[in-house]
């Protein structure tokens, strides 16, 4: 018994060890240079690169980290990646080997992609038991957290980074936007619950919501341009190619909408509800839906060009 007694004190005492490991990240000569700072690579949501990759794909790396994942993706900075889990996690790993080069720790939930700006690593946690989110701004030069601003609400969809702040929408339909050291610049409520994740061309801000309504705000100010009936629940985020809108919904459609009216241009019945985000080339729209359909369309008149 008293053997059993030092195996239990003696594996206690490493989970202890574990979970007082330390939390930090801390990056002292990287550079911004080769950055992929957001979701989608930048506030229009740009899904589409135009390299060719070979017909084999070989892995060079693989981590593993504690918790499980969202829809939300990476972010690069340099030669590092970040990717945050569940279990309120945020993990540094090199991208040129997979070797973990720090870690934040939390209590809550990073649901949705860091961003990054500069030396600042900018990200939400949506608390436990609570209906709040904190925004908290981590500085990787100095290995330290130098700001941090409680928002009412879950932030669940992809925060935005545009040319001189950032924009997070919280489920209960309140839309802020912050400067990169954590003050508040404006916010809007919307009177509608959004789980639709915004785009902007740093002059426009656009999203849709719960009623199947697109809404496009001023980007400088929070004025509301327009809010627009267009058909059902918007689960889908938006993404800006031109003047175009391109976004689905859970009536199965893909809409073209212009971006200056929220006019509809066209729009394309798929069968099945639309979660993922377009990908917009320069003539063409991609897309899949829930029933695990692919298509390719053309970004003039919508007109179907295979489906797979």
């Amino acid at each position: 018994m008293g053997f059993l007694k030092k195996i239990i004190a003696y594996l206690s005492f490493l989970l202890f060890i574990a979970g007082c490991a330390p939390t930090i990240i801390k990056l002292e000569s990287f550079q911004e240079d080769n950055s992929y700072s957001q979701y989608g690579k930048s506030s229009l949501r740009e899904f589409y690169c135009n390299k060719t990759i070979g017909p084999s794909l070989i892995e060079k790396w693989e981590s593993s980290i504690n918790g499980g994942f969202s829809n939300s993706s990476v972010i690069v900075y340099d030669s590092a990646v970040f990717v945050n889990d569940l279990s309120g996690r945020l993990y540094c790993f090199s991208l040129v080997n997979g070797k973990k080069l720090g870690q934040l720790k939390y209590k809550g939930s990073i649901t949705v992609t860091p961003i990054i700006h500069k030396t600042i690593l900018i990200f939400a946690l949506v608390n436990n038991n609570e209906n709040i989110t904190t925004l908290y701004y981590y500085d990787i030069k100095i290995g330290k957290e130098v700001s941090s601003v409680d928002i009412d609400g879950r932030v669940t969809t992809e925060m935005l980074k545009i040319n001189d702040g950032i924009i997070l929408i919280s489920e209960a339909g309140h839309i802020h936007k912050y400067d990169f050291s954590g003050k508040l610049i404006w916010d809007f409520q919307a009177k509608s619950i959004i789980h639709s994740s915004p785009a902007s061309n740093n002059k426009l801000v656009v999203f849709g919501n719960d009623d199947g309504e697109i809404i496009c705000l001023d980007a400088e100010n929070g004025k509301l341009i327009y809010q627009r009936k267009v058909g059902k629940s918007f689960f889908c985020g938006a993404v800006i190619s031109g003047n175009e809108i391109f976004i689905g919904n859970d009536d199965s459609k893909l809409y073209s909408l212009d971006l200056s009216s929220g006019n509809v241009n066209w729009s394309y019945l798929t069968g099945a509800k639309i979660r993922m985000e377009a990908i917009a080339t320069e003539t063409e729209v991609l897309i899949g839906n829930l029933s695990g359909e692919f298509y390719k369309f053309s970004k003039l008149d919508g007109k179907q060009i295979w489906k797979t």
